[in-house]
């Protein structure tokens, strides 16, 4: 399912890619290398414990979507301000039978999602991107963020990057997993 899943959902994607301005990409294989792909290699850094995952500002679904379709037993919610784009992703939840919800708020407007996993490609700096993943968060859940190799780890209280590696995708980017903990203040390698 995992692949039939990626390649409906890429088709998708090219199908409505002009009217909601979703990417530029109009080929499917680029699409899968360039963003179904490294999304999926985010699978690999959520502890098999998670139940909620957040996208903030899902966007097209990426990389949100990808994890889902690889992880099913994931909750995701799925945060994105542009309600044309919100309206795509409850498409993709349906048509891929997703375990989501898509809310079309911004994601500083929202209660506590009690969050385990939060995730997002290109949304803003590190360090605001915690910082709006920390009212959202569980103890000891992580952020496992896609970033620019050359970008700085981020220091924002409550998370602490646990590891890091190369997306092996060919992308000039990291993945980085920072932990939340209320108690940690310290921001930073652990």
């Amino acid at each position: 399912m995992n692949d039939e899943a990626c390649e409906i959902y890429c088709r998708e994607i090219l199908r409505f890619r002009k009217a909601l301005n979703l990417t530029s990409i109009s080929d499917e294989d680029a699409l899968m290398r360039r963003f179904i792909q490294p999304s999926l290699q985010l699978a690999a850094w959520i502890p098999e414990s998670s139940r909620r995952l957040l996208d903030i500002g899902s966007g097209m679904g990426v990389p949100g979507i990808p994890i889902l379709i690889r992880l099913p037993a994931l909750h995701g919610v799925l945060v994105e301000r542009r309600k044309k784009r919100a309206e795509f992703l409850r498409h993709i939840v349906r048509r891929l039978k997703l375990n989501a919800t898509v809310y079309d708020a911004d994601i500083n407007d929202l209660p506590h999602l009690d969050i385990d996993v939060c995730v997002a490609r290109a949304v803003t700096r590190q360090d605001m991107l915690l910082n709006m993943c920390s009212r959202h968060a569980r103890e000891g859940a992580v952020a496992v963020l896609p970033v620019p190799r050359d970008s700085e780890p981020a220091h924002c209280a409550g998370w602490s990057l646990q590891r890091e590696a190369a997306i092996v995708a060919g992308d000039a980017q990291l993945i980085r997993c920072y932990h939340y903990s209320r108690g940690d203040n310290r921001g930073g390698f652990t």
